[in-house]
């Protein structure tokens, strides 16, 4: 259980609302790619454009509502300053959301330069919004990592 420290700063800090602003960008996606599955628009990408066909659609959706439902318990956590937090757990969040976006970058990077036509590097939106997910593990890293006086995920001094 969070003490009284922890739910103030919980609610004084931006990370509730970064993690916010990072689910609704996710969840943007999963609802536009159901859109353009269910009744295409023309204001949107083809439904092609929204997955790189590494999983079928059908499994892909139910992985992507599973990631909506732990994004909103941890920001729910943290915005009603529920959530305690935990200088280990902040270090393997850290740890583990620089490892996704730095291999999300390097998709993103091959993708765009040596294999723009296959089909898991060539899919651009789809890692783009992998570096929505991985911003989103940061920023979470982040908040948990506040309590021992670390500003941010981009601090150079101690981050791992």
């Amino acid at each position: 259980m969070p003490d009284s420290h922890s739910s103030a700063s919980a609610a004084q800090s931006p990370h509730g609302i970064l993690l916010l602003g990072l689910l609704l960008l996710f969840l943007f996606r999963v609802v536009a790619q159901l859109i353009q599955a269910l009744a295409p628009v023309s204001f949107l990408p083809p439904f092609e454009t929204w997955q790189s066909g590494a999983l079928p659609y059908p499994a892909l959706v139910a992985f992507q509502v599973v990631i909506l439902a732990v994004c909103t318990h941890v920001v729910r956590g943290v915005l009603s300053g529920r959530v305690g937090r935990s200088s280990k757990m902040g270090k393997r969040l850290v740890v583990v959301g620089w490892i996704y976006l730095i291999a999300m970058a390097i998709r993103l990077l091959v993708g765009l330069t040596i294999a723009p036509t296959h089909f898991w590097f060539g899919a651009t939106v789809p890692t783009l919004f992998h570096l929505v997910l991985a911003a989103f593990v940061l920023v979470w890293g982040s908040f948990h990592r506040a309590e021992e006086g670390h500003s941010g995920v981009l601090e150079a001094k101690g981050t791992l």
